[in-house]
């Protein structure tokens, strides 16, 4: 995995405007690329998701994730133009 993904993720976390903080432990991305699938806890927690009852699951290809980090796309087309799954409770990210 690439460790500017984690890099970035550490910064936009540190920055969300979250009421509830531990929600991030619930909260999961996973990066698709050529060799494997990573999974990344937001929170930093080592709980697995396969453990929660309430979570939220994003999975994007790793390309997809560079392109919404460098703004040469906005994430309301990739809901159209790309494969972006979410999975789980949106009430996570209030």
């Amino acid at each position: 995995m690439n460790k500017e993904i984690f890099n970035y993720l550490e910064t936009v976390t540190q920055s969300l405007n979250i009421n509830n903080k531990d929600n991030l432990n619930k909260i999961y991305l996973q990066i698709i690329s050529d060799e494997d699938i990573t999974t990344i806890n937001l929170g930093n927690s080592n709980i697995g998701f396969e453990n929660e009852v309430d979570y939220l699951i994003i999975k994007m290809d790793e390309s997809t994730f560079f392109n919404l980090k460098d703004n040469k796309k906005h994430p309301e087309d990739l809901m159209f133009d790309e494969k972006i799954k979410i999975k789980g409770n949106l009430d996570l990210l209030k």
